[in-house]
């Protein structure tokens, strides 16, 4: 019953998160060590030295930020876990993690294949304010097991 709760809500609420709807890395990583010191070692996890002077402009935090800069707030300079998989407080109950397309209608972003994932980095990476060649065919953070 509680499932089904969730979903309904999920489904008639509006699309974009609120402060309280993103969890952080560091929860994200609770249940994903491995991921999150992958992750630890890329240039997304160090955006902040980019800006280490200042907070930069809502709209540099659209790609360099976790949250819903330009539009809302942002509640990281990183491109942290929740600024490629979404807002995670709702999808990220383990009972609702375990359950794909649960996670997935509350918010999980379906990176499931290159071209969605491709299409998600591409997203900002294919700004032509970018200073590197972009392959979207790159592991963003490897895992190693």
């Amino acid at each position: 019953m509680g499932r089904v709760l969730l979903l309904i809500a999920a489904l008639t609420s509006v699309a974009v998160a609120a402060r309280r709807d993103w969890t952080g890395s560091a929860a994200c990583g609770s249940c994903h060590p491995a991921e999150l010191a992958a992750w630890q070692r890329t240039p997304h996890a160090g955006t902040r030295a980019r800006f280490a002077d200042a907070r930069p402009a809502a709209k540099c935090l659209a790609c360099h930020g976790t949250g819903e800069a330009p539009a809302g707030p942002a509640i990281a300079v990183e491109v942290g876990c929740e600024a490629c998989h979404g807002a995670g407080s709702a999808y990220s109950p383990d009972d609702v993690m375990r359950d794909r397309s649960l996670a997935r209608s509350l918010g999980l972003a379906d990176l499931s294949t290159p071209q969605l994932r491709a299409a998600l980095c591409a997203s900002c990476h294919a700004r032509i304010t970018t200073s590197r060649p972009f392959d979207p065919n790159a592991a963003v953070h490897e895992v190693s097991r």
